[in-house]
């Protein structure tokens, strides 16, 4: 009763559809991007949050600072001054430095006074060179020193989800509990918004090696 039609595509039409259909997923994969870029300093401040909550009452057994941007070795000394019984590990110490020629430079933010270094606990990482090697060094330390099982982690935090991630490849069924805590960005300026662009590239690149790959190493140029 009814005969079978064919409808068939002139090479305009289909041009057409094609670079809609590609305008579509670039506009699609874009919001995803900007969508992801925006959470990642959101994600840090949820971290921050928790990591709150976990030490309002008690200190960490360690407090593991990545040595890299600006503020983070002074953010870290002064939550030690906070919480005098933890134990400091300064990731990625450039070998001219020691302990007191990092904490002659470093300021309270507030006050502009140095930082007093008597009477703290504090181990050095001269190994590391990128945030991978920060994250191997900080787990070998914690390994040789089992009784340190509560871990705040301080870096900057556009760096706080990335650094989540290479902790979750070495730390498989780890009785060691990781919190982390940052130096929060402004993101005013391009120079500034192009870190987050750059981290969640890396970020991307990272869970593919570790976790599609399963390679053992991820290689890197900076922190």
């Amino acid at each position: 009763m009814f005969s079978r039609k064919y409808v068939f595509e002139s090479k305009s039409t289909r041009i057409r559809r094609l670079l809609v259909s590609g305008a579509f997923l670039f506009a699609l994969s874009s919001a995803l991007l900007v969508s992801f870029i925006a959470y990642i300093p959101i994600y840090a401040k949820m971290q921050k949050g928790r990591s709150a909550g976990a030490f309002f009452q008690k200190s960490p057994d360690t407090i593991a600072v990545f040595t890299g941007d600006k503020g983070r070795i002074a953010y870290a000394l002064e939550l030690l001054k906070k919480n005098p019984s933890s134990r400091l590990f300064i990731s990625g110490v450039h070998a001219a430095n020691s302990f007191q020629t990092l904490v002659e430079k470093q300021a309270n933010p507030i006050t502009g006074e140095a930082v007093s270094s008597a009477g703290m606990q504090v181990d050095l990482d001269y190994e590391s060179k990128n945030t991978f090697e920060n994250v191997r060094e900080t787990v070998e330390f914690l390994r040789a020193n089992p009784h340190l099982s509560n871990v705040l982690i301080i870096s900057s935090d556009y760096h706080i989800m990335r650094i989540k991630l290479i902790i979750s490849h070495f730390m498989h069924n780890s009785k060691i509990h990781f919190y982390f805590d940052s130096i929060p960005g402004q993101y005013t300026s391009w120079k500034d918004t192009r870190k987050l662009l750059k981290e969640a590239l890396k970020i991307g690149r990272t869970f593919v090696k570790l976790k599609i790959f399963r390679e053992e190493i991820v290689l890197e140029d900076e922190p």
